[in-house]
This record gives C-alpha cells, sequence and structure tokens, in this order.
C-alpha cells in the first residue's frame, strides 16, 4: 500500500489506510513508535511490543538494590555543569 506525508496545520501526518489499520488490529489511539533503521527505512510499531536488545521488565526495589550492603552510601554523580534553567 502506498501513502503519503501530509501536513495538517504545524504536524506533519502519515495516512493509514483504514484496511491496513484493521489487517493490523490497531485500535485507535494505540500508543505507537515510529522505528527507523537509519537508511531511509522507517516502521510504525506497537510501542508496548518494540523489540530491542534489552527487553524492558519490570523489577523491583530489592532487585535493583541487589548486592548493595545495607546502610552501603553509594555517593554522588557529577552531572556536570548547569543547562537551561536548573539552579543548585
Amino acid at each position: 500500500m502506498t501513502t503519503r506525508i501530509v501536513r495538517v496545520g504545524n504536524t506533519l501526518t502519515v495516512e493509514i489506510p483504514e484496511t491496513l489499520v484493521t489487517e493490523a488490529a490497531l485500535p485507535i489511539g494505540e500508543p505507537m513508535e515510529w522505528v527507523s533503521d537509519g537508511k531511509g527505512r522507517v516502521a510504525l510499531v506497537k510501542a508496548s511490543t518494540r523489540s530491542s536488545t534489552t527487553p524492558y521488565r519490570e523489577i523491583t526495589v530489592e532487585e535493583l538494590l541487589e548486592g548493595v550492603e545495607d546502610g552501603a552510601s553509594l555517593g554522588e554523580y557529577d552531572w556536570g555543569p548547569a543547562r537551561g534553567a536548573e539552579f543548585w
């Protein structure tokens, strides 16, 4: 199927044919994500099913702090100079 990029106000949109939305079982309002391969190709995927090298999964605080002894100080991290409207 062929589609096109169109301007709606200050936004660029891509028209998705209704038959394709039906085939892909995409409900209106579904969170979607554009993924680029860096070679001029893009794919539109469900945000919740995007594959990556490190799949997202919820972890508990206990898992996050596993191996850190009770009362241990993790220290501070220098994020560099303030940028924008931050103040210290």
